[in-house]
């Protein structure tokens, strides 16, 4: 008998370079979730390094408190997105093999934006004090007089803090466009880098610095790691794709003008990330002494998983929905966003559900040693457990972001996000007043949701892919149905756990032996299920990186 003949032609061509990219594309979503996870383990040694020395008080509340002013600094320069807007614009030249043109967009961006972040960096400096003391003046008018209002001890230790903290802004701003022109040749090893470097500064800080300079050594760990992560590592990988910095100033440029319409609405919004950290900060400082020290371990933790599942799939992403909006393939586009968002369910979900049982454990495990006591982890459990019932919705927000701006739409989903915001604020307002630190976490919570929920909406009305709706709208109920079941099985593990098992009175090896055989097999029951239901095959994923 004979064989059907194989294709051949354009459509071989177009089904083969489709089913790189997704090797590719599955390769560097794995590359990129194990160095965010590392990252953010790194990050997790660094808390608990501040939570061993200083606890929860107003040396820490003052610590949090003082990348208030450096985060505004970075949010006015789009700097979490710079990558993002930069990138289009880099990648165009790149494309064309014009090297030249791409260096001198390069450094005219550089040059300028380094005098401007300069600029603010000694305004914010010169002006801190008066800052920080406005915001002491606004508890009363915001109704919160019943948190204490701040010694002048505490506002002058900010004060240095933040005044410490500033100029690391800089070498973040600077790292973006090294990491940027990594990113736009699909190299990510470097990158990953980054945030290792960074939180490695802030734990040797903590560690050598803290016996003579108090909370000031994490600061100036931030100042080393930032320079560290940001310059001294990403330059070489820089240079080694071809870029190449020289003085430039060109402020009428077109390409300049380009990335400024791009990044407005970045600089004009609120953006997700920028928002949760900013006005947990904020309206902390109008609750009691410790609530910003609760506030920020349990969305550290939370950031955990939004960090590796959201930001890492977004970001590995992220090159090839650009390539595919360039080439105009709207259908594929929509098929990857859709695809991105199932994937990040699949894992988020579960592993959420099942820390939301074993929150007070989970954080026990992390933190409850040296001057963290049982109140303070007693204390974080709830508002750890608020920031969790948003943290899918968290992740699935920068994925779906992405897909905007891989098609250079970064307007829409700053309006969304930030009309999601303002919104949301009198409800920061009531449920910080009404249940202190955990009402801040549901409602950042709740926030989150309804941005998603919108950002969906608008963007397959506008990529047209209704078809897919409800494939994903399905592998959502599923893995929904499945994570209730993980965390029903986990917390019927845990009331046997506290009948039949001996204690051994230590309070590490005890919650880490309950986080074991309550938290072990429940994530492997929900990993069963969602190979079973076929939401997630662990074994493509495998192949995927054998065969890089």
């Amino acid at each position: 008998m004979n064989q059907p003949k194989q294709p051949s032609g354009p459509t071989t061509d177009t089904n083969s370079q489709h089913a790189s990219m997704k090797r590719s594309l599955s390769v560097a979503a794995i590359i990129m979730t194990g160095s965010v996870l590392l990252s953010r383990v790194m990050g997790l040694i660094r808390v608990q390094v501040l939570a061993s020395q200083v606890g929860a008080g107003t040396e820490m509340d003052a610590y949090v408190t003082a990348f208030l002013l450096p985060e505004l600094v970075n949010h006015f320069l789009a700097g979490g997105f710079l990558s993002v807007t930069f990138i289009p614009i880099y990648q165009r030249y790149i494309a064309s093999n014009d090297q030249e043109k791409a260096n001198d967009v390069f450094s005219n961006l550089l040059t300028i934006g380094t005098v401007i972040v300069a600029a603010l960096i000694v305004v914010c400096m010169v002006f801190t004090d008066d800052i920080l003391l406005f915001t002491e003046r606004l508890k009363t008018s915001f109704g919160m007089s019943e948190g204490a209002q701040r010694s002048r001890q505490w506002v002058d230790q900010t004060v240095r803090l933040t005044r410490i903290v500033l100029p690391a802004q800089l070498f973040f701003y600077w790292g973006s466009f090294f990491m940027a022109v990594q990113y736009a040749h699909k190299k990510f090893f470097l990158p990953a880098l980054m945030p290792l470097c960074y939180n490695l500064g802030i734990i040797l800080g903590g560690v050598f610095l803290y016996p003579f300079l108090g909370i000031e050594g994490f600061s100036w760990g931030v100042l080393v790691g930032a320079f560290a992560g940001g310059v001294i590592v990403q330059v070489p990988g820089a240079l080694r794709l071809g870029a190449r910095y020289r003085f430039t100033w060109k402020p009428r440029d077109p390409d300049l003008r380009k990335y400024v319409f791009l990044s407005l609405p970045f600089i004009l919004g609120l953006s997700v990330t920028f928002s949760n950290e900013f006005l947990f900060r904020f309206f902390g400082l109008f609750l009691s002494e410790g609530a910003l020290s609760y506030l920020n371990y349990a969305f550290r933790i939370t950031m955990l998983l939004v960090g590796v599942f959201g930001m890492a799939f977004s970001a590995a992403s992220f090159p090839f929905l650009s390539q595919l909006a360039s080439e105009g393939k709207t259908g594929e586009l929509a098929r990857l966003s859709n695809a991105m968002v199932a994937k990040t369910s699949a894992v988020i979900m579960p592993a959420s559900a099942i820390m939301l049982v074993l929150a007070a454990p989970v954080i026990a495990v992390l933190f409850q040693r040296g001057e963290f006591e049982p109140s303070s982890t007693l204390a974080t459990a709830p508002v750890l457990k608020m920031y969790l019932l948003g943290a899918p919705a968290f992740a699935f927000s920068m994925v779906l972001m992405r897909s905007f701006y891989a098609v250079q739409n970064t307007l829409v989903p700053m309006i969304i996000s930030s009309l999601t915001v303002v919104a949301a604020l009198p409800l920061y307002w009531f449920l910080g007043k009404m249940f202190g630190p955990g009402g801040i976490g549901l409602s950042s919570s709740l926030a989150m949701f309804c941005q998603f929920v919108i950002l969906y909406t608008i963007w397959n009305r506008r990529i047209g892919a209704k078809a897919e709706v409800w494939d994903l709208m399905q592998t959502l109920l599923k893995t929904l149905l499945i994570s209730i079941a993980g965390g029903l099985a986990c917390y019927g593990l845990v009331l046997i756990w506290r009948q039949f098992t001996i204690h051994t009175g230590i309070v590490l090896i005890d919650n880490a032996l309950l986080l074991a055989f309550a938290g072990g097999p429940s994530l492997v029951l929900s990993a069963v299920l969602l190979q079973v239901f076929r939401i997630q095959n662990i074994r493509d994923a495998v192949s995927a990186l054998r065969r890089r």
